[in-house]
């Protein structure tokens, strides 16, 4: 290889297998199965956007309630934040990677976050309606504005991002309020109105993803998206700070010298649990109690919890993880976490792919006939799956099917994926 050769090649080439860091594929992976036990009741029949907006549940069951509940404290909001933060610190390793290679880096990160966008969308309208890579895509184009940001600043935004949305929140929840006091038949016509939506959405879900075809179901998938996409407000700072706090992490260099941070992941470890636990469980009780049609006051109690308590356990999950991950015999039993981390990509949408064959009408149909303990337990199995396909692939592969593509695209190049 002649020099403008190696030039080329060292400008062009995507970050290879010793280059990974492990501990972020084991991280990645525990990740993904929280996501998958979260998803796992709006994919067998739950359409919760339409439930929790009425209030409602449908099964009643002790191992189903204890299932649900389970999740709802101790996975919702937390595995979407490690996913979020994650998703910041590999914005750092790629830009500063791509800095060293190209001439034009944030050009790099642009196409690739195209590339995402797209994959995203071709997701959430023909896969399954609760796609996150939009959002990821969409909001990470902002994160190059802040990657020249001192580490101290980057905190100082994570806080004025969250404040800003709780303050918003608060003034909604206070029109709504004086709205209901003011003009009660307006209200009450608001009411109606928002609970009929909710209600036809809910029969038309069952409908097109329990018994239609496929056109049926992709019309109510994309009408699902669609009010998803309304969300858009309430999704960025729910998001994007937790990006913030990954750009945090990695400019320190927290995870990339463990032994050097250790006491100060130690202390994230304790206060990550003395704070995430009992938030998340105020979250719980909130959310039970809360109006998620017309925000009310416990409403805003719920999102305040699930921020703090999402950020508190999933930091206290994070670092029960590295420092696991520094005993060898842990780290032998994380590793299986690493194949399904590696294909991070694949992996998400393959749980998509599996869950919408098993429970839609195009598929074996169970739509609406698997409850949450059972569901559970259905995670549990797919994710196993997993494992053992992400490590036969890696034997053999050097990045995951989807990455492949994803990396090939960003660089516009075909890149060699066998080990052969």
């Amino acid at each position: 290889m002649n020099e403008q050769n190696l030039e080329n090649a060292l400008l062009t080439a995507p970050v290879q297998a010793q280059e990974r860091m492990e501990i972020l594929d084991i991280i990645r992976g525990v990740a993904l199965l929280g996501i998958l036990l979260v998803h796992m009741p709006v994919f067998f029949g739950t359409p919760v956007i339409y439930l929790t907006a009425l209030g409602e549940n449908m099964w009643t069951n002790v191992w189903d309630t204890i299932a649900m509940s389970f999740v709802d404290i101790f996975a919702e909001g937390k595995f979407i934040t490690m996913f979020s933060f994650l998703f910041g610190f590999g914005f750092v390793m790629f830009y500063e990677r791509a800095k060293a290679r190209s001439p034009k880096p944030t050009r790099l990160f642009f196409i690739r976050l195209l590339v995402l966008l797209i994959i995203g969308l071709i997701h959430a309208f023909f896969i399954w309606y609760g796609d996150i890579l939009v959002w990821y895509a969409l909001f990470g184009f902002l994160l190059p504005v802040f990657f020249n940001r001192k580490p101290k600043t980057l905190i100082i935004w994570v806080f004025v991002f969250f404040a800003i949305f709780l303050l918003i929140m608060a003034g909604m929840t206070l029109l709504m309020l004086a709205l209901s006091a003011l003009d009660e038949a307006a209200f009450a016509d608001l009411v109606q109105s928002a609970t009929e939506q909710m209600r036809a959405g809910l029969e038309n879900s069952f409908l097109a993803y329990g018994e239609g075809n496929f056109a049926a179901i992709m019309a109510q998938r994309s009408a699902d998206v669609l009010l998803g996409y309304s969300q858009l407000f309430i999704s960025f700072f729910m998001v994007f700070p937790l990006f913030l706090l990954g750009v945090y992490v990695a400019k320190k260099g927290i995870l990339q010298n463990i032994e050097a941070n250790l006491s100060f992941i130690k202390k994230a470890w304790m206060w990550g649990l003395i704070i995430g636990l009992p938030m998340s469980i105020l979250q719980y009780i909130a959310k039970n109690q809360a109006n998620h049609l017309i925000p009310d006051a416990y409403f805003l109690l719920y999102m305040f919890c699930r921020i703090v308590g999402g950020a508190g356990l999933s930091i206290f999950y994070m670092t029960s993880i590295v420092l696991l991950f520094r005993k060898i015999n842990w780290a032998a039993k994380l590793k299986p976490f690493g194949y399904v981390g590696r294909m991070a990509l694949s992996n998400y949408l393959l749980q998509s792919i599996i869950a919408t064959m098993i429970f839609y009408s195009y598929g074996l149909g169970l739509y609406g006939q698997i409850a949450p303990a059972l569901g559970f337990g259905l995670a549990i199995l797919i994710f196993v799956i997993q494992i053992i396909i992400s490590k036969w692939w890696l034997s053999r592969y050097q990045f995951g099917p989807m990455e492949w593509v994803w990396k090939s695209l960003t660089y516009g190049k075909r890149f060699k994926n066998s080990k052969d």
